[in-house]
């Protein structure tokens, strides 16, 4: 199992990547984001018992 940084992960696309990582593969996700006008935490709801 490999730990995989995701810079942006709140954003359209790097949400997309967090998901994709989580649901298809054993690794585990390191999310960094900003959080500035393009990063939404909603868009990561869905995965956010995902520790």
């Amino acid at each position: 199992m490999r730990k995989i940084l995701v810079t942006g992960g709140a954003g359209f696309i790097g949400s997309a990547v967090v998901r994709h990582i989580i649901r298809n593969t054993q690794d585990s996700v390191v999310n960094l984001d900003k959080l500035t006008y393009a990063g939404n935490l909603e868009s990561l709801t869905d995965i956010a018992d995902n520790p």
